[in-house]
């Protein structure tokens, strides 16, 4: 190999490390200069682009390696990585299954494949692709916590338990490994052994405070309140807390509070965990919400209005933020204020639309939606959205109860306990088991 092309191509790479990447490509083209042929030029070259989110210029790298290397597998592969970065799903997945069939049967190209599939809500084959990935590449964390969430979201917990147990097999070092086995322990009223989990974490992980919190969050499950308060006040003093973890502490507290029906404690907690996001100079968007819902238990409308008006502030389709729109209305009804409501509840049934169409798989939009029209009594709308909702997700209890609800508005007593009976039958895991 020519010495000036090992050079530049050993500088090239050395700059790619410090993700210099304009840089890097200026040295790949001296190398190219003296070898033309050499597709690890236009791999690398190729790479750079793609990593300055420059996709055009990187297509073309990558093509020029397949004029010289037929069907290279590593090519397609990236060249479909630019076609899902630019919104062409379809043509990316088609190029990965080709990368696949010509060589290129690498951890990253299942992976890849299986977050396509999730994405598009194919659960079956992305588990499927994660698997194969894991086959690849063992030592792979990332992938293993990617499948142990989706089989958690999925309700497959023993399928989710012995992938966790693989994970800290695999990587003991890896901390989500021993929070995700004592969520799904949690779900499944296994309080011993995951208490037992958190212990042995602790120990490996001293130093790290979310562990304890999850600690705290057990004794909570299992209503231990008083003594839940005095432990996470020892987080506190016996832990170097930063930020995060005070504000998860407030949070915390707020929920105790709640529980015990003590809202004016609850409400100064999240307005602590507030506070401590303002340091950060960051919206808490979660503790607004659930200051909302205490307002509302309190009948304090005026606040409800003012914390709504907060959370419409804030961009995307967030359940916190669809819930505003229609909690603003509902307290203007309470107050009595009647007309304001109802034009308000029509703005809201506008924008839940508006949302449901930018986002057709978010049942939040549809949910608030339903909820909007029951209250502007468009009733037989209503049941023809949460008639969607049940044939979209018949698993899903919530779209039950609301199909309940709308039954009883309309005096069909004997359905709405029929519905209420089918939503109670349904178990599976709370969202928030699956995101965390």
């Amino acid at each position: 190999m020519n010495e000036d092309f090992q050079e530049y191509m050993i500088q090239a790479n050395a700059l790619m490390g410090q993700e210099k990447y304009e840089d890097a490509i200026k040295y790949f083209e001296k190398a190219e200069q003296i070898d033309n042929m050499n597709i690890d030029v236009y791999l690398s070259k190729g790479v750079a682009y793609a990593n300055l989110e420059s996709y055009e210029p990187a297509k073309l790298e990558f093509e020029k390696v397949l004029k010289i290397s037929k069907n290279n597998g590593i090519a397609l592969f990236h060249l479909g990585n630019i076609e899902i970065l630019s919104g062409n799903r379809a043509r990316g997945i088609e190029l990965f299954n080709n990368a696949i069939a010509n060589g290129f049967d690498d951890a990253q190209v299942y992976f890849s494949l299986g977050l396509m599939h999730e994405e598009a809500d194919s659960d079956e084959l992305a588990i499927r692709n994660y698997s194969k990935a894991i086959l690849k590449d063992s030592n792979r964390a990332d992938i293993r916590i990617r499948k142990v969430r989706l089989l958690i979201k999925n309700n497959l917990l023993p399928e989710a338990l012995q992938t966790i147990d693989e994970l800290i097999l695999s990587n003991p070092d890896v901390f989500e490994g021993y929070h995700l086995k004592f969520l799904v322990l949690v779900s499944q009223e296994k309080y011993d052994d995951a208490e037992n989990v958190i212990n042995d974490a602790m120990k490996l992980f001293p130093k790290d405070a979310a562990f304890a919190l999850d600690k705290a969050s057990l004794m909570i499950t299992r209503k231990e309140y008083d003594a839940a308060l005095k432990y996470l006040d020892s987080i506190k003093c016996d832990m170097e807390t930063d930020q995060d973890i005070r504000h998860s502490i407030a949070m915390e507290k707020s929920r105790i509070y709640a529980y015990q029906q003590k809202m004016d404690m609850a409400i100064s907690a999240l307005e602590e965990a507030k506070a401590i996001l303002i340091e950060k100079n960051e919206f808490d968007i979660e503790a607004t919400y659930l200051l909302m819902n205490c307002y509302l238990n309190n009948e304090d409308f005026e606040k409800v209005i003012n914390a709504a008006k907060e959370l419409k502030k804030v961009q995307g389709e967030d359940y916190y933020v669809l819930a505003a729109y229609y909690y603003e209305p509902f307290a203007l009804k309470q107050m009595g204020k009647l007309d304001e409501a109802n034009n308000l509840f029509e703005e809201s049934v506008s924008y839940f639309r508006g949302e449901s169409l930018k986002y057709p798989n978010n049942v939040d939009s549809y949910a608030f939606r339903i909820m909007s029209l029951r209250e502007l009594g468009k009733l037989e709308k209503a049941l023809e959205l949460s008639d969607y909702l049940v044939n979209v997700n018949d698993k899903l209890p919530e779209a039950h109860i609301l199909r309940a609800t709308v039954l009883e508005a309309l005096g069909r007593k004997g359905e709405a306990k029929e519905e209420r009976n089918i939503a109670a039958s349904l178990g599976g895991l709370t969202a928030e088991i699956s995101e965390n």
